[in-house]
């Protein structure tokens, strides 16, 4: 009995991990959230971009500062933090896919 009880607890251990990973403190902050995915379009002279989530979701973000993304290009993954108006205001990169929750 005690592995089951092991083997259900070790996927939502991961799931906390990776939300610890992907977010830093500051996205408690009610203005702002992260999105974890792969980056699939980047404008940069019309200072906008698209990133995919790993539950398919496709997220539009504008572009703050272009600085935020150099050196990156499509198909990376990254974590971004928009602010309330959709704007890019941190983009950071990673390598823990998003789980979804055990509801889904």
């Amino acid at each position: 009995m005690p592995v089951k009880i092991w083997l259900l607890a070790l996927p939502l251990c991961a799931l906390s991990f990776a939300s610890v990973l992907a977010a830093s403190p500051e996205s408690l902050d009610q203005d702002s959230h992260v999105v974890t995915g792969t980056l699939k379009e980047l404008d940069l002279p019309k200072m906008t971009g698209k990133i995919t989530t790993d539950l398919e979701q496709t997220v539009a973000f504008t572009i703050k500062s272009p600085d935020l993304f150099k050196g990156l290009s499509v198909g990376e993954r990254i974590a971004i933090r928009l602010d309330d108006q959709g704007q890019a205001v941190k983009v950071m990169e990673t390598t823990i896919p998003e789980l979804p929750t055990p509801e889904q």
